[in-house]
């Protein structure tokens, strides 16, 4: 965390909760990937995430100043304008890692506490590895090879890029290049389809089935996890309508949900027109951009909990304050046009 979000939170954390809850949303909503005490390679060099006590102390903070809401009682505020009560919050965890079945859901199931689970069909089952998890295992298998200098100038000229920026380049490896990880992979004695069979980091259908079962909610989050704006209208709607489809038929929930991948920004007001225009069965969808509003497409934002420098207790007041500040400022509702996004992603926490 920079200095300038460490004085931010450190100011705010010298204010009454109390004081800021009064003027807080009605839904506030954390949400996270995985929660583990374990390295966890294919997500270690993408971003970090919070250990079991870490989560569990989250945890009691939010149910000591809010209440947990089932996703259900969201939906049905969101499409048919039922009021939810004050100071309700609402967990979400994309990318169906199998933590969620392992670690997550015991603990919430401990504390009496409902969540999504947003999968992508892909990936279930452990069918394919998620290139963004390629890049944090390629990174891995450089970072031991550090002593290597000929491997190192052999894979920058797969990219071409000079040893000193590697790392770096294959961060910024997208769905259009990932074929490059497939190349970099042999150069480094990495096997992607062993890594899948041996450490299975997805969930399994029956663990997502059960999940169900146990009253959690799965949603869908596209078919494989592509960015947005890098792949054409047509293959937006087919990522979101096909995903959902498949959990629809797979999982039968109550209401049908779905956050984006990576992020919502950039996509205009059209491609939520046109899905509406054709009926998508789509009730709620869930972006990441802190809690701000967007009510006219169903949208809900959401704010990143996954801080371990950052626990819930120093966060929270921060969260509050911030949306009061953005509403003050006038800054708090998402307005997209034809060709981009207002107030997007850019827009986070000092």
């Amino acid at each position: 965390m920079g200095p300038s979000r460490k004085i931010f939170y450190s100011a705010c954390s010298l204010l009454p909760v109390g004081m800021l809850k009064r003027m807080a949303p009605r839904l506030l909503l954390p949400y996270h990937h995985l929660v583990s005490d374990e390295e966890v390679l294919h997500v270690k060099h993408l971003y970090p995430y919070k250990n079991i006590a870490q989560f569990s102390a989250d945890l009691d903070t939010l149910l000591r100043h809010f209440r947990p809401v089932a996703a259900d009682e969201v939906a049905a505020a969101v499409r048919g304008g039922k009021a939810l009560p004050r100071n309700a919050f609402l967990l979400t965890f994309d990318d169906g890692f199998r933590q969620v079945a392992e670690i997550i859901a015991p603990i919430l199931l401990a504390k009496g506490v409902p969540a999504v689970f947003f999968v992508n069909p892909a990936f279930l089952d452990n069918r394919l590895l998620f290139y963004r998890c390629k890049i944090s295992l390629v990174i891995e298998a450089l970072m031991q090879k550090k002593g290597q200098p000929q491997l190192w100038t052999a894979c920058g000229e797969i990219l071409g890029q000079a040893a000193a920026g590697l790392i770096s380049r294959i961060k910024k490896i997208d769905n259009l290049n990932q074929d490059l990880l497939e190349r970099l992979a042999p150069l480094l004695e990495l096997s992607f389809d062993e890594y899948l069979r041996n450490k299975r980091p997805f969930l399994t259908s029956a663990e997502a089935w059960e999940l169900q079962k146990k009253g959690f909610t799965i949603g869908a989050h596209s078919w494989d996890h592509p960015y947005y704006d890098l792949i054409p209208e047509e293959e937006q709607r087919r990522q979101t309508l096909e995903s959902m489809e498949y959990v629809r038929e797979k999982f039968a929930p109550s209401y049908n949900l779905f956050s984006f991948p990576h992020t919502d920004a950039g996509l205009p007001q059209g491609f939520f027109d046109r899905l509406f225009a054709f009926g998508a069965p789509i009730d709620v969808f869930f972006g990441i951009q802190n809690q701000k509003e967007e009510r006219s497409n169903r949208m809900l934002h959401r704010f990143n909990a996954e801080r371990p420098d950052l626990p819930m207790a120093r966060q929270l007041n921060g969260v509050l304050m911030y949306m009061l500040l953005q509403k003050m400022s006038g800054k708090y509702k998402v307005v997209r046009r034809s060709g981009g996004v207002i107030n997007s992603l850019t827009n986070e926490y000092p």
